[in-house]
């Protein structure tokens, strides 16, 4: 009787663990209505949102399609098909409506794992989606965002190998890695010694690591993953920029934590050095790109130290006064002025007899004043009016600093990534 009763619990579970695998399998985290992102694209962020469920339990999701709707009309949508598509305990939903004249987003959680996200959390979330440069990088910073949240990574993501035993405590590859063979001996031990003085020199590691391929990973996971899991970074803070190159895809990114964030911002990587070993990648000149990388990466940290990162400065309008722009137009403008305006406005003063001066409000508030607010924010919603354009190739920022995301450590980097 025992055994009767034991076999029939082991079928239970083998046949509840089935249907959770199945569950998982089915279970779909990107829906892109009008293709905005690559197919390639999609699937390695179906791979993300299915290692952040299986990490957390947590279902991280986007919706993205061309449509307009009344704010009411999108908080209903977003719930409706979170349930009805969704329909996990533990869940997040952003959509995404998008149009010629701008868009919308909102979002819909539910489920005890995101009920302690604060307003503060989730506005950082929404603008981890918005200030990406292309739907695929918006879609992944945001799921990263959210991964980072459940996992309590920290604001700044200074995640030591204390934290995290699987990050080492000490580098295990020298600092220029050929991983795809590309580069001959000699010219790699050269690229070590140049990259070996720099690091040392301005105490900020400075690698370069070039792979066959992905593996079907994203680029910039790719790159994240290798620095921390390879115990790249200088110092007790693992300082340092690295740029991972991926010979069979022909795609490249760099990775920035620590004082590298500092050193090497957007615009310094993106109209400085990638402006200048892309064109040796180019070419398939491996040694060449590594060798202009690393001395360029030199360059930029030396700024850094004298207290200056190279970074995009608004530029500054001198203001001048009217007379020394241009003292005749506007006398010619006060003349026209006067004429097209002052005479015309003149005439109807001289027919408005009936009206007098009032000194008091008494006479415009008979009625009352009734001004209503309507706000925006609402329960599990966030809105945003600034559209993200297509999926393009590279990824390129504007400056302003460093712009983060977070690596399956828990840390945060900066970095930017593209083809070539």
């Amino acid at each position: 009787m025992k055994k009767r009763v034991f076999s029939l619990l082991l079928v239970l579970v083998l046949t509840l663990s089935l249907c959770a695998a199945v569950h998982a399998e089915d279970l779909h985290f990107v829906f892109d209505e009008d293709d905005r992102i690559s197919a390639e694209s999609e699937e390695i962020l179906e791979q993300l949102g299915a290692r952040i469920y299986g990490d957390t339990g947590t279902a991280v999701c986007v919706y993205i399609a061309e449509k307009t709707g009344e704010w009411d009309e999108i908080r209903s949508f977003t719930e409706s098909f979170y349930r009805e598509h969704i329909g996990e305990e533990n869940g997040i939903l952003l959509v995404h409506y998008h149009n010629a004249e701008g868009g919308r987003i909102s979002y819909f959680k539910t489920g005890e794992k995101l009920a302690s996200l604060s307003d503060e959390d989730m506005s950082e979330i929404m603008q981890a989606y918005n200030s990406a440069n292309t739907y695929s990088d918006g879609v992944h910073d945001y799921m990263n965002m959210v991964y980072a949240k459940l996992i309590g990574a920290t604001a700044f993501g200074e995640v030591t190998p204390q934290d995290n035993p699987n990050i080492p405590e000490e580098r295990q590859l020298d600092r220029v890695v050929d991983l795809a063979g590309v580069i001959p001996a000699d010219k790699l031990s050269r690229l070590n010694t140049l990259a070996d003085e720099i690091s040392e020199q301005y105490r900020c590691d400075v690698a370069v690591a070039f792979v066959s391929s992905l593996e079907g990973k994203y680029v910039v996971d790719y790159a994240d993953d290798f620095y921390d899991y390879k115990g790249y970074g200088f110092g007790a803070n693992d300082d340092g920029i690295l740029l991972l190159v991926s010979v069979g895809d022909r795609e490249f990114a760099e990775t920035t934590y620590g004082y590298g964030k500092i050193a090497f911002t957007d615009y310094g990587m993106s109209h400085y050095l990638e402006a200048r070993f892309t064109p040796y990648l180019g070419e398939n000149d491996w040694a060449g790109a590594a060798e202009q990388f690393i001395s360029d990466a030199g360059v930029l940290l030396r700024q850094a130290r004298d207290g200056n990162p190279y970074d995009y400065v608004e530029p500054q309008r001198e203001k001048k006064s009217l007379k020394e722009v241009a003292p005749v137009s506007a006398l010619i403008s006060a003349v026209i002025g006067f004429f097209s305006g002052g005479i015309p406005a003149g005439a109807m003063k001289r027919k408005m007899k009936s009206v007098e001066k009032e000194y008091g409000a008494a006479n415009y508030a008979r009625g009352g004043l009734n001004l209503r607010v309507k706000d925006d924010r609402f329960l599990y919603a966030n809105v945003s009016k600034t559209p993200i354009p297509h999926d393009s190739g590279n990824r390129s920022s504007g400056g302003g600093g460093s712009s983060v995301h977070f690596s399956s450590s828990g840390r945060s980097h900066g970095g930017s990534h593209g083809k070539f």
